[in-house]
């Protein structure tokens, strides 16, 4: 049997006037692992939500500007079932800075 893993990525753009950017990798197994790798630069604050399909997916500290975080279910983190059509944006205080669209590999 073969076991192929769904891999999506993103490149988030500023919007609304902000400059920040960032990447968003999401791969799922046929066991059910997920995982989700978010990766923010210019980005003002301490804290930055990325949201899925208009779902809190993942909440993430900054500092300078920056943040990296992976989200592994395989560590008891949550990690959303996305697909190829799935909206992806990051949030402040509720507004929307950054955003993307997935791209299949």
């Amino acid at each position: 049997m073969i076991k192929k893993r769904t891999r999506l990525e993103s490149n988030l753009k500023g919007v609304n006037g902000y400059t920040g950017q960032g990447d968003i990798a999401f791969a799922a197994w046929p066991n059910g692992k997920r995982k989700l790798d978010v990766a923010l630069r210019g980005v003002a604050g301490r804290v930055a939500e990325v949201y899925a399909n208009g779902a809190l997916a993942a909440t993430i500290d900054l500092k300078e500007g920056r943040a990296g975080r992976s989200f592994n279910t395989q560590r008891g983190d949550q990690v959303p079932q996305l697909t190829p059509d799935a909206t992806i944006d990051v949030r402040q205080n509720g507004q929307i800075i950054l955003e993307g669209a997935f791209n299949t590999e």
